[in-house]
């Protein structure tokens, strides 16, 4: 299988393709011949191939806006806003405690026994852990909560494409250039929240603010790294 046939199946599965998880594929959608072979084969499909910055991801988005692209969109703002939200804001805190840049970039790596010794050494951070439900479970004892719940988190996080396991030894992961996307959505997500609150209203949003979503037009379902 060549690079680009590799790039264009990364693509069809909803991927985005960034050098942290997919670097040959990255490489030849980076060319010219790469990138005119990519959009010529989706373009006959229906999609385009977009791109998050002049040195971001590649991803599969919609050619046409249509009614079912903006409900799905939607509704990833709405999964966004309520679960991933959250964890990002959790890990940029701790960053700012540890006196590095709050805001997560694509290649920084994180390590759970470092998160996991942070947390249980700030009351802060460990209040507010403890109050993300979802990363609860009753199975674990007090003793290893912390670090299972902070696994629980980098799971979730690995299942939505913005980590990957990069060294599986020492438990450490690499944040994915699918990391852009997610802050452009929470970004629009705090223009657009009262928007976010009804079902009916959403569909009604002001064609601008349709037209800046743009750049990051939405992928293909379960999109990927």
């Amino acid at each position: 299988m060549s690079k680009l046939e590799s790039a264009l199946k990364q693509l069809a599965k909803g991927s985005f393709v960034c050098p942290i998880q997919f670097p040959e594929e990255f490489e030849v959608l980076s060319s010219e011949a790469g990138r005119s072979g990519a959009e010529a084969w989706l373009k006959a499909v229906g999609y385009r191939l977009a791109r998050l910055s002049e040195e971001g991801a590649f991803f599969m988005a919609y050619d046409v806006p249509t009614s079912e692209m903006r409900t799905r969109l939607r509704d990833e703002l709405k999964t966004i806003r309520n679960r991933l939200e959250p964890y990002v804001g959790f890990l940029e805190t701790l960053r700012q405690a540890q006196g590095r840049n709050p805001q997560l970039h694509a290649g920084d790596v994180v390590w759970l026994t470092e998160i996991s010794e942070a947390v249980r050494g700030s009351t802060m951070l460990d209040r507010r852990l403890l109050d993300m439900r979802e990363l609860a479970d009753g199975r674990v004892s007090d003793g290893g909560a912390t670090v299972h719940r902070i696994q629980r988190m980098f799971n979730i996080l690995v299942e939505q494409g913005y980590l990957v396991e990069s060294n599986f030894a020492s438990k450490g992961y690499t944040f994915t250039g699918k990391m852009d996307y997610l802050y452009q959505l929470i970004a629009f997500i705090a223009e657009n929240t009262p928007h976010l609150s009804d079902d009916q209203v959403v569909d009604q949003m002001d064609p601008q603010a349709r037209l800046d979503m743009a750049d990051v037009a939405e992928p293909a379902p379960d999109a990927q790294p």
